[in-house]
């Protein structure tokens, strides 16, 4: 069986400027739920300083925003600038003004040393190709004391599971599939043992397992256009497109149950002091 190509950073920001207008619009909005989780976990406090990495949408900038006031301060970058037009807009429309958005790498944060009090990074670490730099880069701006918060797919159950592990079968029988740079889904050692490496300490982590429904598949699918998968599947023809959904969809529809596709998610939120 052919390898899966790897997602370059170019094509990661190209999903993500394709999909920015209908990210986390198609079906529930579970990141902005798990987004205001992340942050009730993190001692956030009025007046700190926090920056958040691959803030999309603003899932996380949003909460964060409200919980350090006016006299706080928080930046959220990304590398796509299309997505962050979206998260200006929901900025505005919640009347915020303590917000900054920047296009940025994460691999290489344009701020000073030691800079933020709190710094965040949800569902992101496995779209950055050097994962280690990016580590590097947030260690180096957090505060001395400050913390780090990061959000991640935990692996029991396997994310989005049954929908997830499905798909990626289904990919593989199709053969010339993209993955990402690195894995979705990590164990509580992982991140810990991951974290440590680069100095991080008193490595708290909380793994909660929520159930999404989706009450019909094609809001499933388009989910799939708003991420990652969007490389495989928009790659095909449009005829092998319109027979590997059927084909997915004929594979899901024995797991529906009265209100819809219940997909079950493990979310491993990790919070750790420099």
């Amino acid at each position: 069986m052919p390898q899966p190509m790897v997602a370059t950073k170019q094509m990661i920001e190209q999903v993500f400027d394709d999909a920015a207008t209908s990210y986390n619009r198609t079906g529930p909005s579970f990141f902005s739920q798990f987004g205001i989780r992340l942050i009730e976990l993190m001692p956030l406090s009025p007046g700190t300083r926090m920056l958040d990495i691959a803030t999309g949408t603003g899932a996380v900038v949003l909460p964060a925003a409200r919980r350090v006031g006016l006299e706080g301060n928080v930046i959220g970058i990304d590398l796509s600038g299309a997505i962050l037009k979206e998260a200006e807009h929901a900025v505005r429309l919640e009347g915020l003004t303590n917000v900054e958005l920047r296009k940025m790498d994460a691999e290489h944060l344009d701020f000073p040393d030691q800079t933020f009090d709190f710094v965040t990074c949800a569902f992101s670490l496995f779209f950055i190709p050097d994962i280690e730099a990016a580590l590097r880069e947030m260690y180096r701006v957090t505060k001395p004391g400050g913390y780090i918060g990061i959000s991640i797919f935990g692996k029991t159950p396997p994310p989005f599971s049954p929908g997830w592990p499905i798909l990626i079968q289904q990919f593989e029988a199709y053969q010339g599939w993209v993955r990402m740079p690195h894995p979705f889904a990590y164990s509580p050692e992982e991140m810990e043992a991951l974290l440590s490496r680069f100095g991080f300490r008193s490595i708290k982590i909380f793994n909660e397992t929520n159930e999404i429904v989706y009450t019909n598949l094609e809001d499933w699918g388009a989910f799939q256009l708003t991420i990652g998968p969007r490389l495989t599947i928009l790659a095909m023809n449009e005829k092998t497109r319109a027979r590997f959904k059927d084909e997915y969809f004929a594979k899901l529809r024995p797991m529906f149950r009265q209100d819809g596709l219940h997909l079950s998610v493990s979310i491993l939120y990790t919070i750790a002091q420099r």
